[in-house]
């Protein structure tokens, strides 16, 4: 992206604190340094943007000087535009207000649940927050939610493949393949 003041210039690399313009070895770094944070343990909240920006900086504060920030530039991701950046409030707003009137899904069997919590998460994508690291930060939100509801999630059951190709399909709309994904990663009551 030219123009783009969170990449190095000249580079597709985010700017980092680590000072590494090498984007293969940034790219190595950097899920490691988050998957540490992730085993510290992910801050917990009331399922809105504030808890969404708070699991996004505990995961990337030794990265990105951004870290829980919402992002300032407009994003897409193949041929997919997220939420624009002046509505992120506004959608969060509204995502949080569904949760809560239904309870944070309280009570639903499983697969009621997860074709629930599919359309969340998937309009949770749609937003889009940051100028990187959503999908993590969506699965760590997407983890203790479950939890709320009383159908905690196994995340290393998740096919990331699978995930990709619903969070693109959520992102039009249609929830069907993130409701699978999400069910075969509840863990059996």
């Amino acid at each position: 992206m030219s123009g783009d003041p969170y990449v190095y210039p000249g580079t597709r690399v985010l700017r980092n604190k680590l000072g590494i313009t090498d984007a293969a070895a940034f790219d190595y770094h950097e899920r490691e340094i988050v998957a540490m944070r992730a085993r510290h343990g992910i801050p917990t909240g009331n399922f809105d943007l504030k808890h969404l920006r708070a699991i996004h900086r505990h995961l990337f504060q030794d990265v990105y000087d951004w870290a829980g920030d919402v992002r300032t530039v407009e994003i897409s991701k193949g041929g997919s535009q997220f939420q624009f950046r002046q509505y992120i409030e506004t959608g969060m707003a509204d995502v949080h207000r569904r949760l809560a009137g239904s309870d944070f899904m309280r009570g639903l069997d499983r697969p009621a649940f997860a074709a629930k919590v599919a359309a969340i998460i998937g309009d949770v994508n749609y937003v889009h927050p940051f100028r990187e690291g959503n999908g993590r930060t969506q699965l760590q939100y997407l983890k203790q939610l479950s939890v709320k509801a009383g159908h905690p999630l196994d995340l290393t059951k998740i096919d990331a493949v699978k995930w990709i190709d619903a969070s693109i399909q959520a992102n039009q709309t249609s929830y069907d393949l993130m409701a699978d994904v999400i069910e075969s990663a509840l863990r059996q009551s």
